[in-house]
């Protein structure tokens, strides 16, 4: 228990503040400790860069706790289950909310959005009902705040596309056609990364790959799907550039070594969620800083390849604080709070269509035009169709991911790969 909650209880402040309305009512819960579980990553960047103008301004603590994404979930499981109630706001990944929904765990916002908005700070009427349904049950109750939002695309270096005259990727043919050019003219670098291990992290890769041919590995009625012919012909192309035009660890390739080698100018193309082209273009920790572009891609069905993403911040259901950590969500989404991010270059997505047409923002993504003026057509392009929306989602992800891990490492064909995906998922979804 930390010092300022002993000394909250020995004064006799309420759970809510101090229990004496403030005429300032920012202030209205001064006194209030707030435990704020993040998980890593530029969203929690804004927290901890400028939680205390948040704390200046309400009279809020906030005691933030940052882990990956395995141990912030098993913490949040952990106090729920127990109902202690300890953590009062949890950053949320889209892919958990039915779990999270169903189960009881996150305070529904709607009737706080109504009743308690505070009018500078709130930003829900602003961003997409496309980023705020990952957030919403079937009956339209939000149960997080959309914090960020991100699309597939396929960034690819434009100097070395230019220095060999290769036409931008159209289509994921397309990718594959440019990769063999690339493993010929430029040996020393990989032609294609992505994301390709067996965890559940990167199953969008290989499901957002997969619907650019009309292929999802689970219905909307729970038939599992893994095995048609539209699979098979997505994953061919996919396991394709995995084995014959990335990097020989391939098949244990997550996130961080995707990114690592393509900021090092070790990787041609990369086909990610769209949140990385930031990242690549950061002269902290890039070195292909205005040698790349991005662009969308279809396969043969005509439909976008996919790397939807969404993380939102929600009120645990067993919070004592449930007042301040509404203004809490209020400010981490606020313009405010967004123009701040902008000016010190921690990101350039945002949910908040408001930040595109302001003038900081405008001077401050100069340098990535190319990217900025793409934004609306990716956030567009965004189709949750092929996700599993589904408590079972991390079950099914990983049933999946294994075997694409184990094609991609050659150990087993398409065919016996994707037999074995649809036995595997029918086991979970049974």
């Amino acid at each position: 228990m930390s010092l300022i909650m002993v000394l909250g209880m020995l004064t006799g402040c309420s759970s809510e503040g101090s229990g004496t309305e403030s005429s300032e009512p920012r202030k209205k819960y001064e006194g209030t400790t707030l435990n704020v579980l993040l998980k890593t990553g530029y969203e929690t960047s804004a927290i901890t860069e400028y939680k205390e103008e948040f704390e200046a301004a309400t009279g809020i603590t906030l005691n933030v706790e940052i882990y990956d994404e395995a141990t912030l979930r098993d913490k949040f499981i952990l106090d729920c289950n127990t109902q202690k109630g300890y953590y009062d706001v949890v950053a949320t990944q889209f892919w958990y909310m039915p779990q999270y929904i169903n189960s009881g765990w996150l305070e529904g916002l709607n009737e706080y959005n109504t009743n308690q908005s505070d009018e500078e700070w709130n930003s829900l009427e602003y961003i997409s009902d496309s980023a705020l349904g990952m957030f919403k049950d079937s009956e339209g109750e939000l149960f997080s705040t959309c914090v960020s939002c991100t699309g597939g695309v396929l960034i690819y270096r434009k100097d070395l596309f230019e220095k060999h005259n290769i036409p931008t990727p159209e289509t994921t043919e397309d990718v594959l056609e440019a990769a063999k050019i690339l493993k010929e003219k430029e040996p020393d670098v990989y032609p294609f990364v992505a994301r390709g291990d067996s965890t559940s992290g990167s199953f969008g890769t290989s499901a957002g790959w997969a619907w650019a041919y009309g292929a999802s590995v689970l219905q909307e009625d729970g038939s599992v799907t893994c095995n048609t012919p539209e699979m098979k012909a997505a994953m061919s192309n996919f396991v394709s550039l995995m084995q014959d035009y990335s990097s020989e660890d391939a098949a244990a390739m997550g996130w961080d070594t995707m990114s690592e080698l393509y900021r090092q100018g070790k990787a041609a193309m990369n086909f990610d969620m769209n949140g990385f082209v930031s990242t690549y273009a950061s002269e902290d920790v890039s070195s292909v800083v205005g040698q790349i572009d991005c662009t969308l891609i279809k396969g043969e069905d005509g439909k976008t390849a996919q790397w939807m993403y969404g993380e939102g911040l929600g009120i645990s259901s067993f919070s004592e604080n449930k007042d301040a950590a509404w203004l809490f969500l209020q400010w981490r989404n606020s313009l405010e709070v967004t123009k701040k991010e902008v000016a010190d270059g921690i990101r350039f997505d945002f949910p908040d269509t408001r930040i595109y047409e302001t003038e900081e923002y405008k001077e401050k993504t100069q340098s990535i035009e190319f990217f900025v003026s793409k934004l609306p057509e990716i956030i567009d392009s965004i189709d949750s169709t092929y996700w599993p929306s589904t408590e079972k989602f991390e079950k099914i992800a990983e049933a999946f991911q294994q075997e694409i891990s184990i094609l991609i490492a050659g150990e087993k064909s398409v065919e016996e790969a994707l037999n074995d995906a649809q036995k595997a998922v029918e086991s979970v979804v049974e």
